[in-house]
């Protein structure tokens, strides 16, 4: 098994990124728990996730009870569109110059300033050296390698081809590739990624509450620790035990999970039940939209949530441990400009609970904000039904639909 070790690195993030008008703080919003939103610029945090912030009305959020914080007046960005590492947990980073030595892969990260950084093989799933330009097609190659598994360590070539077996060696012209005892190497640029072995791989499964931080490059890093004391950068360890020095103006969102909030994508339904069209089946998508592209709404890209497609419903157990449950809801959002239409509802033990606007989504709707009282309740259910325009494009996203105790 590739071993993995402990990395204690300093990560500066160099992005070409204006923060907004010089010596000006960046507002924080946050979310927390009990449904208040605080704003005001990043103070402080400490290693137990409590969170200070300033302004005209200064606040604590105490440990456990941020669920995320947001850039004020910033949109979620796109994953990263150029070359890039993509983690067995999920995180992504742009990388410059990759190259393998031992088990090892070393690589440089920012753009006015180069930094050296280095990860161990085991804690990658892709080394995605010539991303395409088009961002569905990104996002559909990104959902299956990272969702599929692999017995070996595939090469992918730009033409099309696969060359199996387990990578050797990676540096400036070349991969080597150990394919059943016959090594082959292969020139760079006619490689279009790396796709590694998933039975090698380590995936943290943290115990305690973690944290997951989007910036302004489009990178997403998870955070088993993080803190600041003077309001400027955010030093953090990641699950892989490497240490991170994040500029605050950088942070666009962090994001914290295993305290008070548990995300429907991340539990199983109790029951699925969807009109099929034809030979199109419409299942309910995890951390995507029902296309399997990424959830966009409002023009941010986020990382969690559901995908339903009209018309359909999905049901999840509660078992009376919940209080509350908050989503933000709306149509799938469709490069081409069409739209479609659809209505929502959502079931709290068989009955409907009435929500802020009961029109039906179309490519005109406002995002939908739900926050329902779920305490005792069994039984969750969300549901999706036909609008004026019946099954054409009824694929509605439901942005970090999650149950809070």
């Amino acid at each position: 098994m590739r071993p993995v070790g402990l990395l204690v690195l300093l990560l500066f993030l160099a992005v070409e990124a204006a923060p907004g008008a010089e010596g000006v703080a960046p507002v924080f919003e946050a979310r927390t728990a009990d449904g208040k939103s605080p704003a005001g610029p990043f103070l402080k945090l400490d290693d137990k996730w409590e969170m200070h912030l300033g302004g005209g009305k200064p606040a604590v959020i105490a440990a456990g009870e941020l669920l995320v914080l947001r850039r004020a007046g910033k949109d979620l960005p796109d994953r990263p569109a150029e070359a890039q590492l993509l983690f067995a947990n999920g995180d992504c980073v742009p990388v410059h110059d990759c190259k393998l030595e031992g088990e090892k892969v070393h690589y440089q990260i920012g753009n006015k300033e180069r930094v050296a950084q280095q990860t161990p093989l085991s804690s990658l799933s892709v080394i995605w050296l010539t991303p395409p330009g088009d961002p569905e097609e990104r996002a559909r190659l990104r959902r299956r390698w990272t969702t599929e598994k692999r017995a070996r360590d595939v090469i992918r070539l730009r033409n099309g081809d696969t060359v199996e077996g387990i990578l050797i060696g990676l540096d400036a012209s070349a991969a080597q590739i150990d394919a059943d005892g016959k090594k082959a190497a292969i020139e760079l640029d006619k490689i279009a990624a790396v796709t590694l072995s998933t039975e090698l791989a380590l995936v943290p499964k943290p115990k305690t509450a973690f944290g997951r931080v989007i910036l302004a490059n489009g990178s997403r890093l998870s955070l088993a620790k993080a803190e600041c004391s003077d309001g400027q950068t955010l030093n953090a360890t990641t699950l892989y035990n490497t240490r991170l020095g994040i500029p605050i103006e950088e942070v666009i969102a962090l994001y914290l999970f295993s305290g008070k909030a548990t995300y429907l994508s991340d539990l199983k339904p109790s029951r699925f039940e969807g009109k099929p069209f034809g030979n199109l089946d419409w299942p309910p998508f995890a951390d995507a939209s029902v296309s399997g592209l990424d959830l966009r709404l409002a023009g941010s890209c986020y990382d969690k949530g559901l995908g339903l497609h009209s018309e359909s419903r999905v049901t999840y157990n509660l078992a009376g441990g919940y209080h509350w449950f908050e989503a933000l809801v709306g149509l799938e959002e469709q490069s081409n400009g069409k739209t479609g239409s659809a209505r929502v509802k959502v079931l709290v033990d068989g009955k409907p609970k009435p929500l802020a606007s009961d029109e039906e989504l179309t490519g005109k709707s406002k995002p939908l904000p739900i926050r329902l009282d779920v305490q005792g309740a069994k039984e969750l259910t969300l549901v999706v039904e036909f609008g004026k325009r019946g099954d054409i494009l009824g694929r509605v996203n439901w942005i970090d639909a999650r149950l809070i105790k």
